[in-house]
């Protein structure tokens, strides 16, 4: 498929609470920061929590833009905009609300602050901070304006106009590197690996993000398909409720280290990777295994990569595992 073809199946949303994108910022004209030398710190951290719940809402379907700065917003496939525009006006109303508080509080905040013996300070010209606070800290009017959620949303259908110096053709070639590194990131945020040998049901909830996030990256390339089946087949194969250990843990473990990994997500293998694919060591050679210091190295071939099904071994006349698959590193794809 054509890479601007991604064009037509996605629309460009833009979010901006509080006059900020959410993005870090070295401008000077960003409101909060500002207007927050005249306040006590942590005045607006209720505005940072919205920001971030709209950002994580998007990030669960869509991609951030991050190779080119001209681009502003996250990449959301067409299908799942409705679904995000509603999560995305409640939200909106909830800020509404609590900025409503918020407004009434403010000349009684800004007169405590004053007040504070760390502003009974001369300033070099010989006013005291409390004053200059009284007089140049924003009033609720100007919080009322500046404090904003707005929200837009764009379909792209050309980008033709520049050619191939457009930036956002540079957006949409790097669009499934930055969906794979958005998903490994979110597993080192969620996951600390394979250590103790054992883990709760909790664990689903980040394998269910991961295979929701790659149902929808499904339309930049096939591997995000393949990794929402690996997901499935791994859902299917747990508890979902109590502790999750040996086998079933081998089978998490090997699914979330494989995919901590942007380049695995990234990569076509010679042999389909299935966490359920899992070999038994012969009887003469099997040691008992101690899961509570599992590692899962990528390298286990025998756990992860082309495993022979243990199903399909007789235990009267045991058959040996055919020779691990050798992988040769296979190069990136252009994308």
């Amino acid at each position: 498929m054509n890479e601007m073809q991604i064009l037509d199946d996605v629309v460009l949303i833009d979010v901006i609470v509080g006059g900020s994108t959410g993005e870090r910022t070295v401008e000077s004209n960003d409101f909060i920061r500002e207007v927050g030398r005249m306040l006590p710190k942590g005045t607006f951290s209720w505005i940072s929590k919205y920001r971030s719940e709209a950002k994580r809402e998007i990030l669960k379907v869509g991609v951030a833009r991050k190779v080119d700065t001209r681009v502003i917003g996250y990449f959301v496939p067409s299908k799942f905009a409705k679904q995000v525009s509603e999560k995305l006006l409640t939200i909106r109303e909830e800020f509404l609300a609590e900025k409503a508080i918020f407004l009434q509080k403010v000349p009684t905040l800004i007169e405590e602050w004053a007040s504070h013996p760390t502003n009974a300070v001369a300033k070099s010209s010989g006013v005291l901070q409390a004053d200059l606070i009284r007089l140049h800290a924003p009033r609720p009017s100007e919080l009322d304006r500046m404090l904003k959620f707005a929200m837009s949303a764009t379909m792209v259908k050309s980008a033709g106009v520049f050619g191939e110096a457009d930036s956002l053709i540079t957006e949409v070639k790097g669009l499934a590197g930055q969906a794979a590194a958005e998903i490994a990131d979110d597993i080192k945020v969620s996951w600390k690996g394979p250590a103790g040998g054992k883990t709760t049901s909790r664990v689903l909830g980040l394998v269910r993000r991961i295979r929701n996030k790659a149902d929808a990256m499904a339309i930049l390339s096939p591997k995000f398909t393949d990794l929402r089946d690996m997901c499935d087949k791994v859902i299917q194969a747990v508890p979902a409720t109590g502790t999750i250990e040996g086998i079933e843990f081998l089978q998490v473990s090997a699914l979330l280290e494989y995919c901590s990994k942007p380049e695995n997500i990234l990569t076509v293998h010679s042999v389909p990777f299935d966490p359920l694919d899992v070999i038994t060591a012969e009887p003469e050679n099997q040691v008992a295994a101690d899961t509570s210091s599992v590692q899962m190295p990528l390298e286990s071939l025998s756990l992860i990569f082309g495993a022979a099904d243990a199903t399909s071994q007789s235990v009267d006349n045991p058959t040996p595992p055919p020779p691990p698959v050798v992988h040769k590193p296979a190069a990136f794809l252009e994308f």
